[in-house]
């Protein structure tokens, strides 16, 4: 018997330093609801905060879960064939939503954590893209 999929949601992949995050979400739901969802997922994978680089143990630390002050900044590639030309901010306080944003299956997304002094700022993305030689000798490494 085939499993019955969901067609209200849409896949999309959250981007942050090295780390890329898959959720499933409904395509009505507000970027608020989404941005929580998130963090619920960073908290229970990355419990001693988000990896910043690859290649340094540095993390940044996850705002607790309930702590008002914290919220999640979506980005938008610059250029969507090129990820490496950079992120634009998106304006995501008037309830907008996948559908509204018209966000494709597979969208990729930046995201930042602002609290604090940096809420409302001009959200900064940091996202590494692997290239295709890092990832040669990262199957170098392996086969070793």
């Amino acid at each position: 018997m085939a499993a019955d999929i969901p067609t209200d949601g849409i896949s999309l992949r959250f981007k942050s330093g090295p780390v890329t995050t898959f959720l499933f979400v409904d395509r009505s739901a507000t970027f608020t609801s989404i941005g929580n969802r998130l963090l619920d997922a960073l908290r229970e994978r990355y419990p001693h905060g988000l990896p910043e680089t690859a290649m340094l143990p540095d993390t940044t630390p996850l705002p607790a879960a309930g702590e008002g002050d914290a919220r999640v900044v979506f980005g938008v590639p610059r250029n969507p064939r090129d990820l490496s030309v950079g992120w634009k901010p998106l304006n995501t306080d008037n309830g907008e939503t996948p559908t509204s944003l018209r966000l494709r299956e597979n969208s990729v997304l930046a995201f930042t954590i602002q609290s604090g002094d940096s809420i409302g700022g001009t959200p900064s993305f940091h996202v590494e893209i692997p290239t295709f030689e890092e990832e040669q000798l990262g199957e170098e490494d392996e086969e070793e």
